[in-house]
This record gives structure tokens, C-alpha cells and sequence, in this order.
């Protein structure tokens, strides 16, 4: 069964330069939380990709389900993503989303 994500919890992507970042937000957060950040770094002329963290923004048991080997996986598909179209990538998060930025 496909999971339904909570609206407005969508990943992101912004085209822009060559310059790249993926935003990671926090625990139980969601990608929204990110995107005036995003939009501030896209006007910059950035190309920015929000990405949603496994078992985040859908229902408790998809969390209980997941580690944190899957959320660090998941930072590293985004900068995966980016590196098809970037040549410099950075890696931006709030709380939970920052450690994995490390």
C-alpha cells in the first residue's frame, strides 16, 4: 500500500546554478519547515532540493520502522541528486537535520 504524505510535507527542488544544497530538516519535522530557506537560497541563484527523511510526515509506525543509518542514507541520495547537476554541493539542517549534515 502507497503511504499518503501529510500536504504541504513534500520534498523540494529548486533549479538554479551551479551551486548546490540540501536542505535536511529536523526530527518529526517535515520539508516545509525548510522552504523559506530554500527560497531565500534559490533567489540566490542556488539550486536547492528539500528532501523528507524516511518515516517522517506519514504515520508513527513508518518512524518506529526506520534508523538512523535510513535518515544519514537519505542526505546521501540528495547530495547524489544534486551532484547530476551541480558541481558544488553544501548540506544545510535544523536540529536533527544538522547533525545528519555533518
Amino acid at each position: 500500500m502507497e503511504k499518503i504524505i501529510i500536504p504541504t510535507a513534500e520534498p523540494f527542488f529548486m533549479p538554479g546554478g551551479n551551486t548546490g544544497c540540501v536542505l535536511v530538516h529536523g526530527f518529526t519535522g517535515t520539508p516545509k519547515e525548510m522552504r523559506l530557506m530554500g527560497e531565500y537560497l534559490s533567489e540566490q541563484g542556488l539550486t536547492v532540493l528539500g528532501i523528507r527523511l524516511p518515516g517522517h510526515a506519514t504515520d508513527l509506525p513508518d518512524m518506529i520502522r526506520v534508523k538512523w543509518k535510513d535518515w544519514l542514507a537519505a542526505v546521501e541520495d540528495g547530495i547524489n541528486i544534486l551532484s547530476n547537476c551541480c558541481e558544488n554541493i553544501f548540506v544545510a539542517g535544523l536540529s536533527m537535520g544538522g547533525i545528519l549534515s555533518f
